[in-house]
C-alpha cells in the first residue's frame, strides 16, 4: 500500500522522512512509526510477528511502537521532563536564564536600598525603572517554546494509564482489548505534539494488523480479522457462514471500519484546533488513510478507498468524492484480484506536494508505472 509496486519495497513514509531529512534543518525523527495493538495478530508471535507494510526492504522492517507511554519517552525526551514549556528549553538557556537573574535580582535590591533615601518626587522615576528591570527578569526566566502549539504536555494521558511489566508482550495493558480505545488517543496526541513541536514531518499510524484477533470494544465480539471474513463462519477464514452468523460478522466489520473513521475524524479535529506558523496544522498537513483490503472477505485488493485530507495550503482540491475505474495487470499470488486502477498515481501525488522527486528506479511514477498509472495531474485531486 506504502510501496505502490514490487520495483523497490522501501515504502513512501520512509522514502519521505528521509528526504525531507537531507536538507540543512533535519527534524531529530525522521520517520514517526506509533501503532495500537499493530504486533498481536493471528498466528504471529512476538519473535516472529506476521510481516507489516513499512520496511527499508523485504529483508528489514520497521515496526510501530504500540506502547504509547514508550513512544512518548522517545519522540519528545528531555522536552517532556518538565511536563510543560520548560522542556523545550536548553540547558545552555536555563543556565544564562539563571545568570542574568541573578544579577537582576541584586540591580533590584539596590533600587530598593536607594528608594528609601531619595524624595518622593525621584522614587516615581526609580519605580518606572524598578518595574522595566521586573519585566526584563520575567522575560528572562520565562520558558522559551518552540511554538505556540508545543506547550502543553501536561494534557498528555488524562486517564493515567499505566504499563505495568510483564513478560509476555502480548498480556502487556496496551495490548489489551478494552484498552484499545485508550491506547488510540495517546497515540494521536503523540502525532498532534510531533508535527506542532517540530520532532518529525512524517508519521505513519497503524491501526490493529493485518491478522488482528483483537475485537474493538463494545462494537462485535469478533477479532478484527475474523469479523472481515464474514462469509465464513466464526473463527474460519473460509467455509459458508449461516445466514445469522454471516449478519452478526458483518455487523461488527462495519461497526469496526466506523470506528477506524472516527478516528481519523477525530485526528483532524485535533490538527484544526492546532495553530502552525501560518494556518493550522491541518492546513500544512497531507493526511491519507486507507486500508491494504477492498473486500476482506476474499482477500481482494480492488476498489480500495483512499481518504485524502488536509493540505489545502498545498493545494488540494477537498470536499469530493472521486471513483476510479478502469483495468489493471492481475498479479496472481495467494491474493489475486488487482482490476483496478493502479494507486501509484496517489503516492506519486504526495511526492510532488512534498517536493520529493522520484526515485530510482521508479521512472515517472512512485511504484506501478503500467498504463494503468496514469499522471496524478488528470485525477482531479490538484
Amino acid at each position: 500500500m506504502l510501496a505502490g509496486g514490487q520495483q523497490d519495497v522501501t515504502t513512501l513514509d520512509i522514502q519521505l522522512g528521509n528526504f525531507l531529512n537531507s536538507g540543512p534543518s533535519p527534524a531529530p525523527i525522521k520517520f514517526l512509526e506509533l501503532g495500537i495493538q499493530s504486533r498481536i495478530s493471528k498466528g504471529g508471535s512476538p519473535a516472529a510477528p506476521h510481516p507489516h507494510f513499512t520496511r527499508v526492504s523485504l529483508a528489514q522492517e520497521v515496526f510501530a511502537e504500540d506502547n504509547p507511554l514508550a513512544a512518548f519517552a522517545a519522540t519528545f525526551g528531555q522536552m517532556s521532563m518538565g511536563m510543560g514549556p520548560t522542556a523545550t528549553t536548553s540547558p545552555a538557556t536555563t543556565l544564562q536564564a539563571l545568570q542574568q537573574k541573578s544579577v537582576l535580582d541584586a540591580a533590584t535590591q539596590d533600587l530598593k536600598a536607594l528608594q528609601s533615601k531619595l524624595p518622593t518626587s525621584e522614587k516615581v522615576k526609580i519605580d518606572a525603572y524598578a518595574t522595566s528591570l521586573i519585566d526584563l527578569q520575567r522575560a528572562l526566566t520565562t520558558p522559551i517554546s518552540t511554538s505556540a502549539s508545543c506547550n502543553d504536555f501536561s494534557r498528555f494521558n488524562p486517564t493515567g494509564f499505566t504499563v505495568p511489566q510483564v513478560g509476555d508482550p502480548n498480556q502487556a495493558s496496551y495490548n489489551q482489548t478494552q484498552y484499545q480505545g485508550v491506547v488510540a488517543d495517546l497515540q494521536l496526541e503523540i502525532a498532534r505534539l510531533a508535527l506542532a513541536c517540530g520532532r518529525t514531518r512524517v508519521i505513519t499510524i497503524l491501526f490493529g494488523h493485518t491478522n488482528a484477533h483483537n475485537p474493538i470494544s463494545g462494537l462485535g465480539p469478533f477479532g478484527v480479522h475474523d469479523s472481515s471474513h464474514f462469509n465464513a463462519p466464526p473463527n474460519m477464514n473460509a467455509g459458508t457462514a449461516t445466514p445469522a452468523q454471516h449478519d452478526a460478522k458483518l455487523a461488527a466489520w462495519e461497526n469496526y471500519r466506523v470506528w477506524y473513521a472516527q478516528k481519523v475524524a477525530q485526528f483532524i479535529g485535533m490538527l484544526k484546533a492546532t495553530p502552525d506558523v501560518t494556518g493550522t496544522l491541518f492546513d500544512n498537513t497531507i493526511l491519507m488513510h486507507s486500508s491494504e483490503l477492498g473486500n476482506g472477505a476474499p482477500h481482494k485488493t480492488d476498489r480500495i478507498p483512499y481518504v485524502f485530507a488536509g493540505g489545502s495550503a498545498l493545494g488540494f482540491k477537498l470536499g469530493q468524492a472521486l471513483n476510479f475505474t478502469g483495468t489493471a495487470p492481475d498479479f496472481g499470488g495467494s491474493h489475486p484480484g488487482i482490476t483496478n486502477m493502479a494507486h501509484s498515481p496517489l503516492l506519486t501525488l504526495v511526492c510532488s506536494k512534498m517536493g520529493m522527486p522520484i526515485p530510482a528506479p521508479f521512472t515517472t511514477q512512485f511504484g506501478f508505472s503500467g498504463p494503468q498509472a496514469v499522471d496524478f495531474r488528470g485525477l482531479g485531486i490538484v
